[in-house]
């Protein structure tokens, strides 16, 4: 079979739901106080954290992705290897602003054992505005309005072609003075496709929700754990996205952190396997 450039299929973490769609954004929990602190991934689940003012925390994101699916006798199996860097910065306390740069470095679809398609390039990248309206006994509030900016390679399916936007609604609660932390978000998307044909083939509108809980087991170290469903983008089909995490981050010096997952598609829609890995750069 002849190689041919592959288009955008399931979700992926640069992509996001976020991904993200992404996705997005990419996420995780706070400790809350006096000077809230941000955590960070491996967790989809975003937190109500912000970085301090006059502070930044640049996240290198990676992962690989398998899905491997059979339609009328055919075995399909993908594989691909994305990254994002994502640059959050804080205004005030309880307001910071974010934009992260997916970029796909490899992507291989195979059909019957035959490669079938390959790709690669910049994602749309997103920008994020969060802010903190409610803090009270250990649970806090947070909205976080989205823009996708049109950047990403079009010709290869890796961007909608039009700017979308979209909000998340975040809560966090904190136990033992922080040493347990619980997030719940629910969400929306708008995409606007460029072409009638993206529209028949792809739902503009997505909703999406997801809790996670992150326990420090030890000094530095935090277990994560995350629960998501999404809409599907794909019209072909009505069954949601589905996903479980579980994960880690260690933080290995005060400017530094490290994070490593396993994030497991609980719904055919789903990548069936993504093995996701980061670093945390705090200034």
């Amino acid at each position: 079979m002849s190689e041919t450039t592959i288009t955008k299929g399931k979700n992926t973490r640069g992509n996001t739901m976020r991904r993200g769609i992404a996705a997005a954004a990419l996420s995780a929990a706070v400790a809350l106080g006096a000077a809230p602190s941000f955590a960070g991934p491996p967790l989809v689940t975003d937190d109500t954290g912000t970085v301090e003012p006059r502070h930044a925390e640049v996240e290198l994101n990676g992962g690989y992705t398998c899905d491997k699916e059979s339609d009328n006798g055919v075995s399909t199996r993908s594989e691909a290897f994305d990254g994002e860097m994502k640059i959050t910065t804080g205004v005030t306390r309880d307001l910071g602003v974010s934009l992260a740069v997916p970029y796909l470095f490899s992507e291989r679809v195979r059909e019957d054992g035959q490669l079938a398609g390959t790709n690669d390039g910049f994602g749309d990248m997103t920008l994020e505005l969060k802010y903190r309206f409610f803090e009270h006994e250990g649970l806090s509030l947070a909205v976080k309005p989205t823009v996708i900016l049109p950047t990403g390679k079009y010709g290869a399916g890796l961007s909608d072609g039009r700017w979308g936007a979209g909000g998340t609604l975040i809560a966090t609660r904190e136990f033992l003075e922080g040493t347990y932390l619980l997030h719940a978000n629910v969400g929306y998307e708008h995409h606007g496709f460029r072409t009638d044909l993206q529209r028949e083939e792809n739902r503009s509108d997505l909703w999406f929700g997801s809790l996670a809980g992150e326990a420090q087991v030890m000094k530095g170290l935090t277990l994560v754990t995350d629960f998501g469903l999404s809409t599907t983008q794909e019209r072909s089909t009505s069954e949601l996205c589905s996903y479980g995490l579980v994960g880690a981050r260690y933080e290995v010096a005060e400017f530094l952190d490290v994070d490593a997952g396993v994030k497991v598609g609980l719904t055919r829609p789903e990548d069936d396997l993504a093995l996701l890995y980061g670093v945390v750069l705090k200034f």
